[in-house]
């Protein structure tokens, strides 16, 4: 009895990542075959993860991606194309001509799969064939690909406007932390700047605040958050829904980051080279924010915003702007601090501040 399930569709109804996180979380087994009327590639996903990728394109072969990266030569390349009748694979014949080391061989057909599974995002339209069933990699050469970190990967090579815009909206609208992260969300290789915009969302904060306080363009921020949105990293709050930041107040979140900067301000000024780190980062930090200027006499000192200073300055703004603008304040300088602390600090260090800041700023499971 055949048991496969073979489901197909198109790429203009649902999209390559939104596709592969479904497969992701469901943790299904089979091959995903996608084509763009000229050629088609493969996916080999067992529960989840890719194992295996295959293309009909021949610039996708073993031999051309050899070729290119100038692993091989020309004249050893035809050789090998030569032999091929000969129902050998490509590899062995290079192993077998000396033009391959041994070791060599599982690291070039890695590259190889890496090129053909990261060029299916390139694919912007045609069709998809899903057939669910279990399969075997015997003899072959495997990838261990989790598809969040492939989608995460993927994503950032894209640069179409329209689905960005469509995912993440109008500036007005809003972007949030998920109240339970993704367990895979920690072991995402985030720079500091899309570490910085990911703490911007952490209670909610419009895409135009956002915006103004990332470190990144504009576009890469866009592009950014629909990536986060797509892996459930981040999610659009619903319209009429009270802002998650108004249940904090302005005492209450400056008292949180006060917590975390002293942490930080202690790791720093044990040492010369780290109090002037410091203070060269935190001056840079305050330009775009001169308003707030009033509260930082005791962050050089003390390692805490002075606190009085700081909900005066509040009182000059618009009532409804005031939280959002005194978070984006407080993450650019806790991004500043984090920044100074990686350029002065060994690193255990590094990596003790920054297990201490994700644990006391990640979303608590279930909260909201």
């Amino acid at each position: 009895m055949d048991e496969r399930i073979i489901l197909t569709g198109n790429l203009s109804e649902i999209r390559l990542p939104t596709l592969l996180m479904s497969l992701y979380r469901d943790r299904e087994t089979g091959l995903l075959a996608l084509s763009d009327g000229s050629f088609t590639k493969t996916l080999f996903i067992r529960k989840g993860v890719v194992v295996y990728a295959t293309s009909t394109n021949p610039d996708e072969r073993l031999g051309e991606c050899l070729l290119r990266r100038g692993a091989i030569s020309v004249p050893q390349y035809l050789e090998s194309v030569a032999m091929l009748n000969r129902g050998r694979r490509q590899g062995e014949i290079l192993l077998d001509m000396g033009a391959l080391p041994p070791e060599g061989l599982v690291e070039s057909v890695t590259q190889q799969l890496y090129d053909i599974v990261f060029s299916l995002f390139d694919i912007r339209s045609g069709t998809y064939t899903l057939e669910l069933t279990p399969f075997s990699t015997v003899e072959l050469i495997t990838l261990s690909l989790e598809i969040p970190h492939m989608v995460f990967r993927g994503m950032e090579r894209l640069d179409a406007w329209g689905p960005m815009f469509q995912a993440v909206g109008e500036p007005s609208g809003r972007i949030r932390a998920a109240a339970e992260m993704p367990p895979f969300a920690h072991t995402l290789e985030l720079t500091p700047e899309q570490e910085h915009v990911l703490g911007l969302c952490k209670a909610g904060m419009s895409v135009a605040n956002i915006l103004e306080a990332s470190y990144l363009p504009n576009f890469q921020t866009y592009r950014l958050l629909w990536v986060l949105l797509t892996l459930g990293v981040v999610v659009r709050e619903r319209e009429g829904r009270a802002p998650a930041e108004e249940a904090e107040t302005p005492d209450a979140l400056l008292e949180r980051y006060n917590d975390l900067f002293l942490y930080v301000h202690h790791g720093m000024s044990a040492g010369e080279q780290g109090a002037q780190e410091l203070k060269r980062a935190l001056e840079e930090a305050i330009r775009p924010h001169s308003e707030f200027a009033g509260g930082l006499s005791d962050l050089w000192s003390y390692g805490r915003l002075d606190l009085d200073a700081v909900l005066w300055s509040l009182r000059a703004m618009p009532e409804d702007e005031r939280v959002s603008r005194l978070r984006a304040f407080l993450e650019e300088v806790l991004y500043a601090m984090v920044f100074a602390a990686d350029r002065a600090l060994p690193q255990d260090d590094r990596d003790r501040l920054h297990a201490y800041i994700r644990a006391r700023t990640q979303p608590a499971p279930g909260g909201e």
